[in-house]
């Protein structure tokens, strides 16, 4: 399992990498019956969960801790169309 400190330096790491560097999401297979175990799964075969492929393509996943919620963007777009 990564440790918690493992994780903030993935996610710190800003480095440029290429696919060949990186896990191909399409080939993880999650296995487990609990969260934690689907968790350890996942995190286990990605190895870095902010930097990986989509077949060729390369994702880097990124947040804004002040930013608005995923959640809450998504309610005003639904609630903008009820108009």
């Amino acid at each position: 399992m990564i440790s918690g400190k493992k994780l903030e330096e993935l996610q710190k790491d800003d480095r440029k990498v290429t696919a060949d560097e990186l896990q191909d999401i399409l080939d993880v297979e999650i296995r487990g019956d609990t969260p934690t175990q689907r968790l350890e799964s996942f995190l286990g075969q990605i190895g870095d969960p902010y930097h990986f492929r989509v077949g060729k393509t390369v994702v880097k996943v990124r947040f804004n801790e002040s930013g608005k919620t995923l959640e809450n963007i998504l309610k005003t777009y639904f609630l903008g169309l009820k108009c």
